[in-house]
């Protein structure tokens, strides 16, 4: 037998009992569990992910269980300038795990400890480990500059650091000094991305130093040497050029310009312009505005030679003087520029156009065209009203008609025509009136006591649906029409109840919302009485 008092852990394991003889050898193995607390994780305790705040444990289980399943592990940390463990986890079910809430530029040791059921294990410590980013703080920016000073701000700029720090630059902060002060104030209440900021609030007269350091994952970094003092006034320097100098139009003894105001004033309002021109050749320019210049954004060369080319430019004024120039690009031809014409008609003349009768019709159109084109009004279902007034300009015409009636109603055209082209286009008129007269009125049978007619529509319905037909009817011996019927609804009526041998006149006419239209009326007299039989045979 094998005794083994007073066991601990290690005495657990596998043992061989052998036994031999002359006759040979048998072995018989023998598991042995000694019931302890657990021994220590194997291997190393690894700490990864190192950062300011946090880091990873990761750890292997321990070889030695003590004869029982390992339920969990505590997890300890110590600063290295500290001799007592503070508790991380006391529950960790995994054998990996997230440290939290370090304090940055602190030296930490970890220990891991196994649990089973008879007790806590043996610890597993790591090797110290520093908590601080992998990353550092920037370094400082370039000396900030100062540019477009005024009495109460300045645009302020600057370089990126040299060193990022190995991260990421999250933003700038931008700081003043008045020269009077002794404390440095920041600029920007929020992050600042760009190089560049316009630091306002300033006051007038006073002399400002600024600095700049850059902030990223680490913090704030260093701060820039502080820019040289200045001082915050409104400086006026002379504008820059004119803005898109452009020819917006020529004659063969005109040239027309047009711009916009320069981009930078100089700090000073501009006071007017001025315009020079010079034959292409030739060496001197010639100032064509008073000196005191135009306060228009938009002036007239004249008297200009025809198919000359010419060089223009454009200057701003400010109190300081004249500015830069904007040169017209290319030379100037003073010529008559060709056009085709062109008409414009709005949304309201391309539907058709509706006038109540007695009302005025009026057709304005907006027209171009170089030279100025020829007009010419027309109306298609015949010759214009005599009434009709037409005005031409270079840059529109206008149709008017005064106390109009159904007789205007229909197609109006308009053309246009010049040296490069022409133009039609048509305008669709309706008078709100009531019906013409209808048409093709004539007897279709004539009995002793009855008349029959029939007849077609007008053409002119006067803007709205004919309702129904009014039938009259007149005595020859009579000059007074006496009505028959107001509401017929067709294109044919039959008159009765006329005395035999009488002779009449009739007349219809046809009715709409707007009224009772012109009478068509029978231009013979139509004898009421029968048709007389054949010839008898003889």
């Amino acid at each position: 037998s094998l005794t083994v008092k007073d066991c601990i852990r290690t005495d657990g394991g596998h043992y061989v009992l052998k036994l031999s003889n002359v006759g040979g050898e048998k072995s018989i193995p023998i598991t042995v569990k000694v019931l302890d607390r657990p021994g220590p994780p194997d291997g190393v305790l690894k700490v990864s992910g190192v950062t300011a705040e946090k880091c990873y444990l990761a750890w292997n289980p321990p070889s030695q269980d003590g004869g029982a399943n390992i339920s969990h592990y505590i997890i300890e940390k110590r600063e290295t300038s500290r001799l007592s463990w503070t508790q991380v986890a006391s529950d960790v079910q995994a054998i990996s795990h997230k440290v939290t809430k370090l304090l940055p530029g602190n030296e930490y040791i970890f220990r891991v400890m196994a649990v089973n059921k008879y007790g806590i294990g043996e610890s597993l410590e790591s090797e110290p480990v520093v908590a601080k980013n992998p990353y550092h703080t920037p370094s400082a920016p370039t000396t900030p500059e100062v540019t477009a000073i005024t009495k109460d701000s300045m645009v302020v700029m600057w370089g990126h650091p040299v060193d990022d720090g190995g991260a990421e630059i999250e933003g700038y902060i931008l700081e003043k000094r008045d020269k009077d002060g002794i404390r440095w104030v920041k600029c920007n209440k929020k992050r600042l991305n760009d190089l560049r900021f316009r630091a306002t609030g300033l006051t007038e007269g006073h002399f400002y130093e600024f600095r700049v350091s850059a902030e990223n994952a680490a913090g704030v970094g260093d701060t820039s040497e502080p820019s040289i003092f200045y001082r915050a006034c409104d400086v006026i320097y002379v504008p820059g050029p004119p803005n898109n100098p452009k020819v917006i139009d020529t004659t063969k003894s005109t040239v027309s310009l047009s711009w916009s105001k320069p981009i930078y004033d100089g700090g000073a309002k501009i006071k007017g312009y001025t315009v020079e021109m010079k034959e292409t050749d030739a060496d001197d320019w010639i100032t064509c505005t008073p000196p005191t210049g135009v306060q228009s954004i938009h002036f007239t060369l004249t008297n200009m030679k025809e198919n000359t080319e010419y060089n223009i430019r454009i200057c701003a004024i400010n109190s300081e003087g004249v500015g830069e120039p904007a040169n017209i690009s290319g030379t100037v031809i003073a010529a008559d520029k060709l056009e085709a014409p062109e008409i414009e008609l709005d949304a309201n003349l391309r539907k058709v156009v509706s006038v109540r009768a007695g009302g005025t019709l009026r057709l304005f159109v907006p027209i171009k065209g170089r030279p100025e084109p020829e007009v010419k009004w027309e109306k298609a279902e015949g010759a214009l009203s005599e009434r009709a007034q037409i005005e031409v300009t270079g840059s529109y015409t206008m149709l008017v008609v005064d106390n109009v009636n159904r007789f205007h109603s229909g197609k109006y055209h308009l053309t246009l025509e010049n040296n490069s082209g022409s133009k039609s286009a048509f305008v669709n008129v309706r008078v709100l009136d009531s019906p013409s007269s209808p048409v093709n009125l004539h007897i279709k049978e004539v009995k002793k006591d009855s008349v029959t007619i029939s007849w077609e529509a007008p053409l002119i319905d006067g803007g709205a649906k004919i309702t129904n037909y009014i039938v009259e009817k007149r005595e020859s011996t009579r000059k007074a029409y006496a009505a028959v019927t107001n509401n017929c609804m067709k294109n044919t009526f039959k008159i009765d109840s006329l005395q035999e041998g009488g002779i009449y006149f009739f007349r219809v006419m046809a009715v709409n919302e707007y009224g009772t239209g012109l009478p068509a009326e029978t231009t013979e007299p139509v004898k009421a009485s029968e048709v007389p039989l054949p010839p008898s045979k003889v």
